[in-house]
């Protein structure tokens, strides 16, 4: 029993708390020993060391995870901060922080690409009402990915995976126990460990192929790039089932590999295009995104052939450049910005950390027909 006059014994395990945040031994995003031991270190029992935490976690300086333990939050909770979305991009892109040029040099292409450009733009447009600041950070290695959640601070940071890949699943699994709210976008995968969100390629894909088939094309090129990413799994598989639900035979070869940017891209097809016509006499080619889609126009225009009354084109994603196309490109649509704000919403949200599959739309145009 404390004697008359003296302070509760739970205040000294808080101020001995409050004090190492304050002068810096402690840092945001540091986790806390265990109740036992914060008990043995103060000399206290543990129901007196649960109590000073609990104080510490509603003035805003502690945050407290389920299974996963206590962590600093803040220095100053009475400061207001504004939510910081990390935007998270899996390769080498910009590395070298000191050279401005090529800093500036990834930013002008991420904003240029098609798909990365509109991810981009939704992300921050669906951040608005939330007031949200972003960065764009690039992830090179696992490691990489697991020191950032690792530095984040707990108490304003936010993270957004942009189709991250399946090979780094033990990171994700890892990260996604921080406690850190998380979401990856476009990719999706059985016990991914984070929240995600994503267009439904698979059914897209099926999609594409059903409407081809519907015009009377039996012999359909598939063309796809970066087999390694979620995304490109799922629209080659929904293409390859949809074949086979049809009794279309003998297609594996009708599935090639464009693993290229800019003008390799349109040779490669081109060449694989005079190869399979000359084998296979194919009618119709699906592309697995939009500028696999706008180098295979421009190839069969090389090879003089008319779309779609010698060969029907349909695409994916939808880009706004698809209508521009000659002619304007039917396309499997992608919900870019429902995909956004649902991601966003997830971030802000503490209670529903639910993942979502949102369906896609064919939009027809004029590069189908059916087959003469």
């Amino acid at each position: 029993m404390r004697s008359r006059g003296s302070k509760p014994r739970y205040l000294k395990v808080k101020e001995g708390i409050l004090k190492e945040i304050k002068n810096g031994n402690r840092q945001v995003g540091d986790k806390l020993p265990g109740e036992r031991k914060l008990a043995m270190y103060y000399d206290v029992s543990q129901m007196t060391a649960n109590r000073a935490i609990q104080e510490l976690v509603r003035e805003g300086y502690l945050e407290r995870e389920m299974g996963v333990g206590t962590f600093v939050l803040s220095k100053d909770p009475d400061k207001k901060v504004s939510t910081k979305v990390n935007i998270v991009i899996f390769g080498e892109l910009g590395k070298n922080e000191d050279n401005l040029d090529e800093a500036l040099n990834a930013v002008e292409y991420l904003a240029k690409d098609v798909y990365m450009g509109t991810i981009l733009r939704n992300l921050m447009e669906a951040g608005v009402p939330y007031n949200c600041e972003f960065s764009i950070l690039t992830a090179a290695s696992p490691f990489e990915l697991e020191k950032y959640i690792e530095k984040a601070d707990r108490k304003r940071e936010r993270f957004v995976l942009v189709n991250p890949l399946y090979s780094w699943n033990d990171s994700i699994n890892k990260i996604g126990k921080s406690g850190l709210p998380i979401v990856a976008i476009s990719a999706n995968w059985e016990n991914m460990g984070v929240a995600f969100v994503d267009a439904d390629n698979y059914q897209g894909a099926k999609t594409a192929i059903s409407h081809l088939y519907s015009l009377g094309h039996r012999k359909i090129a598939v063309f796809y790039s970066w087999a390694e990413t979620s995304n490109s799994m799922q629209r080659i598989q929904g293409a390859k089932d949809a074949m086979y639900e049809f009794g279309l035979e003998s297609f594996d070869d009708l599935f090639i590999n464009i693993n290229a940017i800019g003008n390799e891209t349109l040779s490669l097809i081109q060449k694989a295009l005079e190869e399979l016509l000359e084998k296979q006499q194919i009618t119709a080619v699906f592309a697995t995104g939009f500028e696999l889609a706008s180098a295979a126009s421009s190839a069969l225009k090389k090879l003089n052939l008319s779309i779609p009354n010698d060969v029907s084109l349909v695409g994916f994603d939808d880009s706004p450049a698809a209508i521009y196309l000659q002619p304007p490109l039917t396309t499997v649509k992608q919900p870019f910005f429902e995909i956004a704000k649902e991601a966003i919403d997830m971030l802000m949200s503490y209670e529903s950390k639910r993942s979502k599959i949102i369906p896609t739309e064919l939009i027809v145009r004029n590069s189908t027909a059916a087959r003469p």
